[in-house]
C-alpha cells in the first residue's frame, strides 16, 4: 500500500508540474505579444530613456521563464544552472548596481560555467527512456541502443530486482543499478512489482 501510494503521489508531481508548465508558457506567450504590440507603439518607443531598459528587462524575465518551464519539464542540472545563469545575468545587465555588486554577479556566472564543466557526475546529464517492466532485454536493447548483459527473453523487471538483490540495495522508486554507459532506475512499482523502468544514457 505504501509503495502504490508513493507512486501515484509521484505520477501526480509529475502531472502538476506539466500543468505548470502549461500555465507558465501561456502566460509568455501572452507576454511576449504584448511586448510585441509595444515595439509598434510610438507612444511607448518614445516615452523617455527608460524605454530600452524596459525592453531590455521585459525579455530577459520572459528569457528566464522559458527556462524555468525547460527546467520543469528535462529535471537535469544543466536546466539549473541555464536558469541560474540568465538570472544573474539579467541581474548584471540590467539592474544599475554598484561595481561591487556587478563583479559579484560576473564572479557567480563564473562558478556556475566551472561547475557545469567539471563538477557533473556521469549521470546528471543524461537521455532518459522510460519503458514498461514487462519488456524483454531483447526490445530493450532495441529501442534504447544498449547493450544489457542477460539473456533476450528476460524481462527488464527481473533484472533490476536480480541487481538490487545482488548489490543489497532497496527496492523503490528512484533505485538505479548502473552498467558500463547506462543505468536502470525504478520509476514505478504497483503491489511490489516494477511496473515502468527509467534507462538512462549519458548523453554524447
Amino acid at each position: 500500500m505504501k509503495e502504490f501510494l508513493r507512486a501515484k503521489i509521484f505520477a501526480l508531481s509529475q502531472y502538476l508540474e506539466m500543468l505548470l508548465s502549461l500555465i507558465l508558457g501561456l502566460v509568455i506567450v501572452i507576454l511576449a505579444g504584448k511586448l510585441l504590440m509595444d515595439v509598434f507603439n510610438p507612444q511607448y518607443i518614445f516615452a523617455g530613456e527608460d524605454v530600452f531598459a524596459y525592453y531590455l528587462e521585459t525579455a530577459m524575465n520572459l528569457a528566464i521563464g522559458v527556462e524555468l518551464i525547460k527546467m520543469l519539464c528535462m529535471h537535469s542540472p544543466g536546466t539549473v544552472i541555464e536558469v541560474l545563469l540568465f538570472a544573474i545575468a539579467r541581474q548584471v545587465v540590467v539592474s544599475h548596481s554598484s561595481v561591487t555588486q556587478t563583479l559579484t554577479g560576473v564572479f557567480a556566472i563564473v562558478v556556475l560555467f566551472a561547475t557545469r564543466k567539471y563538477l557533473f557526475i556521469p549521470h546528471d546529464e543524461v537521455e532518459k527512456i522510460t519503458v514498461r517492466g514487462s519488456m524483454t532485454v531483447a526490445m530493450a536493447n532495441r529501442v534504447a541502443k544498449i547493450k544489457i548483459p542477460e539473456t533476450d527473453g528476460k524481462l527488464l523487471r527481473d533484472v533490476i530486482e536480480k541487481r538490487i538483490c545482488e548489490e543489497s540495495l532497496s527496492k523503490e522508486i528512484g533505485t538505479c543499478v548502473d552498467y558500463d554507459n547506462f543505468a536502470l532506475c525504478i520509476a514505478s512499482i504497483r503491489e511490489g512489482k516494477v511496473t515502468r523502468v527509467d534507462i538512462l544514457k549519458n548523453k554524447d
